[in-house]
């Protein structure tokens, strides 16, 4: 008799590789593959629902008075179905791992204390693969990483591979668990593993799971292909340290790979890593004239303080970041027919890294300010307080050593940022009564509707209707919060 498994996907959020909701990630598409699609794909909120034994009513799942329940809003089978499927599996294969913590607008991804707890009571065999198997996760920054416990699970599997041909097979085949996911997802499309410098960045977690190898466009496009006749069409070239490395940063290779998948006539088309280090306008131009509207190019600056980028031996000096972000301004703030500039930078800062004092704070601060002085525009500033992963160099030399002498002094620091820079910069790129075309509204919060485009790195638009989630809709800017916009439909 054949094994009955079956795949949790408790989300993933790397610094290569998004798999949150809206966003499908690579892990559970190739553990699918290579289960050759003889497995039940289900949702961390599949197995909270069955654990918890909740009722399902359209009042719990979306209250009128308070917030809309992400935690359980990604579910893919009706109660009775996934308690079913969890109750006769002989295994289950969990996808886990949170590696860039962050916010996020609908879905609640799983830690492994939450997800342990939820497994136990459960018989079949427990296997752990993702991220999570090769370091660990972490849900919030500035703490310790969360590492598997083996009394729960009874095999660990990291997924390393040395050839992408040999690896086609279940890259193409995962493309079928489509077929078990109701929602529309942004597909993350793997380009390649590892990281294209000698030696990375202190803190960071590629190099520790994958050496550097990149995907032939062929093997890529074909593997769109097979998604586009699963239904998905909205795609993002995340899985990667930075796109614009791709096979060396050949512009050859990369116009292939783009205009490939951009002939599949996606609805979204877009990018996300990028060192800023590697940025030319040959390859922006590239991505301008084959992405949608919309896109962002987020770059690892994580500080302009140029000791602290020494010390942690990071991607990009803060004079290389400031050329990345006047290239990919010059060459991608054209307005596209959604209302969105075609392609604008992101900047990721890191707190807690080695060498971090009181000025390097203010010498963030200062080059942010800089830029808005400048009219450069700038899709958003995530701020972050890293995680100091086993295996690291960060780790090993300095641990949380500066997250715990300098963080009295975030919140105060990162209140600046969001009042003195974002604010203004939100302004300049959706002034008052501009319009923004095709936002899907995901989420509520009493009487308010949360909305934004699919892609990359969407403004949020918050609209003062109960309006129908799922849907698309129109609407006008009519004013600006510290990270997101307010509006009214059209």
């Amino acid at each position: 008799m054949a094994r009955k498994r079956v795949i949790i996907d408790c989300y993933t959020d790397e610094p290569a590789g998004l798999g949150v909701p809206p966003f499908l990630g690579t892990h559970p598409r190739i553990v699918f593959g290579e289960l050759k699609g003889k497995a039940e794909y289900l949702t961390i909120d599949d197995l909270r629902i069955f654990s918890a034994q909740i009722k399902l009513t359209s009042s719990k799942l979306d209250p009128p008075t308070a917030k809309t329940r992400i935690d359980l809003l990604n579910r893919t089978r009706s109660p009775e179905k996934a308690k079913q499927l969890l109750s006769s599996a002989d295994q289950i294969i969990v996808v886990a791992g949170l590696q860039t913590p962050g916010k996020y607008l609908s879905a609640q991804p799983a830690g492994l204390k939450e997800i342990s707890k939820l497994l136990k009571p459960l018989k079949a065999t427990k296997i752990l693969t993702g991220p999570a198997a090769s370091i660990g996760t972490q849900q919030m920054g500035g703490f310790a990483a969360e590492l598997p416990d083996r009394g729960i699970f009874d095999h660990i599997r990291e997924y390393k591979f040395a050839d992408y041909r040999e690896m086609q097979p279940a890259f193409t085949k995962g493309a079928d668990v489509l077929k078990q996911i109701t929602a529309e997802r942004i597909i993350e499309i793997e380009t390649g593993r590892g990281c294209s410098r000698q030696s990375g960045c202190s803190f960071c977690t590629e190099p520790l799971k994958q050496q550097l190898c990149w995907r032939e466009p062929d093997l890529i496009i074909e593997e769109v292909k097979k998604l586009t006749q699963n239904g998905a069409a909205r795609f993002r070239l995340g899985k990667q340290s930075c796109i614009y490395s791709y096979m060396k940063s050949s512009p050859e290779k990369l116009e292939q790979l783009l205009s490939g998948i951009k002939a599949l006539e996606p609805s979204v088309f877009h990018i996300d890593n990028a060192n800023p280090a590697f940025v030319t306008k040959e390859l922006t131009e590239l991505f301008v004239k084959y992405l949608t509207p919309g896109s962002t190019a987020a770059m690892g600056a994580e500080t302009f303080d140029p000791e602290v980028y020494r010390l942690n031996n990071l991607n990009s000096s803060p004079e290389n970041t400031l050329q990345a972000i006047e290239i990919i301004n010059e060459c991608g703030r054209s307005y596209g027919d959604n209302g969105m500039p075609a392609l604008l930078p992101g900047i990721n800062i890191l707190l807690g890294l080695e060498g971090e004092s009181e000025r390097t704070l203010e010498l963030n601060f200062q080059a942010l300010k800089d830029m808005l002085k400048k009219d450069l525009f700038v899709r958003r500033i995530n701020i972050r307080q890293v995680v100091p992963f086993p295996g690291t160099r960060l780790y090993e030399v300095a641990g949380d050593r500066y997250l715990r002498k300098n963080k009295h002094l975030y919140s105060a620091w990162s209140r600046k940022i969001r009042e003195e820079i974002d604010l203004p910069m939100l302004e300049k790129i959706f002034p008052e009564g501009h319009r923004l075309y095709g936002l899907l509204a995901e989420t509520h919060e009493g009487n308010v509707t949360f909305l934004r485009h699919p892609g990359s790195y969407p403004i949020i638009v918050g609209v003062r209707q109960r309006l129908e989630l799922g849907r698309f809709y129109d609407v006008k800017v009519t004013g600006h919060m510290l990270r997101s916009l307010t509006g009214e439909l059209i």
